[in-house]
């Protein structure tokens, strides 16, 4: 057997040959032949031991590639096995030195050229572990995609797309193919499979026009089971029109491994080493989405390395010109068939019952017809129809609309028509989108926080302001005019974004009624009810805004992540009407400019900055909502007043965790949202009967508290969310009493035993528990 063969040949090299009555009749030739031998056999030993710990960790090709050398370096020790014991354990042998010392040479060079052929072998098995899936016939998708394609993308048509962007992405070499050549023995063919040019990095450009489903084939592709299975390393970013590539270069960091905000005090030429470092050797997959110009490609290119081992990267674009600049061989998107459109109209529309009625269908037939072969056409205006099945002049209406459109402007049509149609309370939340950068994904809790701070929501007794928000939402997402980009563990849209065919019609009819600036190196700032800054600068001077008339500025949004700001003067008299002031992404040295607690229409304010904001005068900002106070820092935490629970208004306070703040005095029903609240053994118990109706809640502990000291907990009816975080303690003990209504739980850095996760699993109505890198759904966990 291969091991036990290898180890025999070396204790005969290296022991039984070091013999002093035998090294005495060796000459310098014969012992440089054996010192040479005793290192291809360390090297083939070496392999041996590589392939068995990678077998013992279930890499069943590490299997194939360990009998491929064992079968050889067994079959060279059976061939001179005879002929080395005879001349190395037989005393008698060496009556004659000379003529043995000269025989037993011949041998070990034989023995030597033998050795060398199976090491041939191992450089090329190692390369070709790397071109072949590590399995085949992969059915399970994973929990993301399935939720997505149950929840939001209906996929139609797109089998054979997948099929063929797969095999080229990740099947260079089946591991059939690959075992034959072995079992045959076949040197060359196996080099010419590694030399193989589809070894090389390739790009895969899919082009085609805006709302053919080139995202929507690429997420598919990228989320696969095969290609999941088949890269090292896999990351996704979105360049869009305006590429910013220190924003690129971050995305693609993201996926690989955690980062955190500091990676924004980098310069780019650093974090583009950074990220080539990370991918150096390994086998990647990289997703470049809606690249405009060759410019953004340049910009980027260099930072992937020719590894030669299959790496690849997936871009889609809508311009031919870009593709081919890409790759001699760009991946076309087609449309549509007209049977894939009409079995994605009729699932949008009726669902999967498929119970038309006559007269639904023939219309319906003439509107998908009319749709051309863009998904996103089909998508929207089923989106619009689904709402309306019961009118059949609103059928009529759009059928007739269509019917005279010219294909250059279909696309721009049926979305003008699926706005026009939306319900008035609806499109001030639709215009809003226009705020967002285009391809910005969008969390949906700032989403809802902002929709409430601006006053669109209109008020249900039977629901609050956030669930009549997350209604709207679901509406414009039946509608296809939002995209759920992620999903929670719970099956909760998470964040959303919508198609930049979309964002366009938002940002056109928001600037039309003349609530929408967005503010960039195309756009000069002026007077709108909403302010987008997506420039690297700060664009609020007194030159821009300084004799603008009071009252028309509404809200100021930055989205840039490179703009940092000293304490200044912020605020003029045409800001005096501000409800909504986000700056979480603008780094403030030096506290901030205290005249911001003289905006008192204030609904929503967020701000990261370092230093002390102690004497900031939060409490005149009665009207608050949501405030949101960070450190762009983490060397550097925050220094906050202990009374902001106290504003009559708020709901939302996201701090961060090692700012103390006390729970008010007086019951504060409207609070519902609450991240963190620092608790330590030197102060009073938290009376959370303070906040009755919080339904999300974040615990910082510092310093060792009884299990009774939280327990008011058990106050919090409605709480929903329930996360703990230890800093400097000893010993974490769960609190004697958990909220009775409580579904997710999660718990950081707690070491908590195992033992006590039956506490945890008694929870009535527990679904999900975090703890750590651990998650439990706890429902099924404690009925197995």
């Amino acid at each position: 057997m291969d091991f036990d063969a290898v180890t025999t040949l070396i204790k005969i090299v290296d022991q039984d040959l070091m013999e002093p009555k035998l090294l005495s009749c060796f000459d310098a030739s014969l012992l440089e032949t054996i010192k040479l031998l005793s290192a291809k056999l360390y090297f083939v030993q070496d392999f041996l031991e590589e392939c068995k710990t990678k077998m013992n960790h279930g890499d069943t090709f590490a299997n194939v590639l360990y009998f491929v050398i064992q079968d050889k370096v067994a079959t060279t020790y059976e061939n001179y096995r005879r002929e080395l014991l005879r001349m190395v354990y037989f005393e008698d042998n060496w009556g004659e030195s000379a003529f043995v010392a000269s025989e037993l040479h011949l041998t070990l060079k034989q023995v030597v050229r033998d050795i060398e052929g199976a090491g041939e072998w191992i450089p090329l098995l190692k390369k070709i572990a790397t071109l072949v899936p590590k399995k085949e016939n992969i059915t399970d998708c994973d929990t993301y995609q399935n939720a997505l394609e149950a929840e939001n993308e209906m996929i139609v048509g797109f089998d054979s797309d997948i099929e063929t962007i797969i095999n080229r992405l990740t099947f260079l070499y089946s591991k059939r193919y690959i075992e034959t050549i072995l079992r045959r023995s076949d040197i060359d063919k196996l080099r010419g499979c590694v030399e193989n040019p589809l070894v090389k990095l390739e790009v895969i450009p899919l082009v085609g026009e805006g709302g053919i489903g080139k995202t929507t084939l690429a997420r598919r592709v990228y989320g696969h089971p095969i290609t999941i299975d088949s890269f090292h390393i896999r990351a996704w970013v979105v360049v869009s029109q305006v590429h910013n590539l220190k924003e690129i270069l971050i995305g693609l960091l993201r996926c690989i491994s955690p980062i955190t905000s500091e990676i924004y005090n980098i310069d780019e030429a650093h974090i583009a080493e950074q990220l080539r470092r990370s991918l150096m050797g390994q086998k990647y997959l990289i997703f470049l989405d809606d690249i405009w110009t060759t410019a953004a490609w340049d910009a980027i290119h260099d930072c992937f390395p020719e590894n030669s081992n299959g790496s690849r990267i997936l871009v889609t674009t809508r311009f031919a010109e870009v593709a081919e600049y890409l790759s001699a061989d760009p991946y076309h998107m087609t449309y549509r068939t007209l049977k894939d459109r009409w079995e994605l109209f009729s699932m949008k529309v009726f669902g999967k019952s498929q119970c038309i009625p006559r007269e639904y269908e023939l219309i319906g037939k003439r509107i998908v017809l009319g749709c051309s072969g863009l998904p996103l056409a089909v998508v929207v205006i089923a989106g619009l129809l689904a709402t309306v099945k019961e009118s059949l002049e609103i059928w009529r209406d759009v059928e007739e609309t269509l019917d005279g459109v010219d294909n250059n402007n279909r696309i721009s049509t049926i979305l003008s028509l699926s706005y026009n149609y939306l319900p008035s309370h609806l499109k001030a939340c639709f215009h809003y989108f226009g705020v967002f950068p285009e391809d910005n994904v969008i969390p949906v809790k700032k989403l809802i926080n902002l929709w409430v701070a601006e006053g669109f929501l209109i008020q249900d007794k039977n629901m609050s302001l956030e669930e009549v928000a997350e209604s709207y939402l679901d509406d414009f997402i039946n509608r296809s005019l939002v995209q759920i980009n992620e999903l929670s563990i719970d099956s909760k849209v998470k964040s959303c974004k919508v198609h930049d065919r979309v964002h366009e019609v938002c940002v056109r009819e928001a600037i039309k009624g003349n609530t929408l600036c967005i503010i960039n190196d195309n756009h000069a700032p002026k007077a709108s009810r909403w302010l987008s800054c997506q420039t690297s600068y700060w664009p609020i001077t007194r030159a821009s805004y300084g004799n603008c008339t009071p009252g028309k500025i509404h809200s100021i949004l930055c989205f840039s992540k490179d703009v940092y700001h000293s304490k200044s003067r912020l605020v003029y008299p045409c800001l005096k009407s501000l409800r909504v002031l986000d700056l979480s992404l603008v780094k403030w040295s030096q506290g901030m400019p205290h005249e911001i607690t003289d905006l008192v229409h204030l609904r929503y304010l967020a701000l990261c900055t370092i230093g002390s904001l102690y004497e900031f005068q939060f409490f005149k900002l009665k009207k608050l909502v949501t405030l949101i106070v960070t450190s762009w820092m983490e060397k550097c935490p925050l220094q906050l007043p202990c009374d902001i629970l106290d504003l009559p208004q708020l709901r939302h306070l996201h701090v961060d965790k090692r700012c103390s703040q006390y729970l008010p005095c007086l019951v504060k029903k409207d609070l519902q949202t609450l991240y963190w609240l620092k608790v330590a053994s030197s102060n009073e118990k938290p009376n959370f009967e303070m906040v009755p109706n919080l339904r999300e809640l974040g615990i910082f502990i510092e310093g060792q508290l009884a299990p009774s000291y939280l327990g008011s907990l058990v106050y919090l009816h409605i709480l929903e969310k329930l996360k703990f975080e230890v800093g400097r303690v000893e010993r974490f003990y769960l609190p004697i009493g958990f909220p009775p209504n409580l579904k997710k739980l999660t718990l950081r850095y707690t070491y908590l035993p195992w033992k006590e996760m039956d506490t945890i699993g008694k929870l009535p109505h527990l679904e999900i528990s975090n703890t750590g890198k651990q998650v439990l759904l706890i429902s099924q966990f404690w009925s197995a």
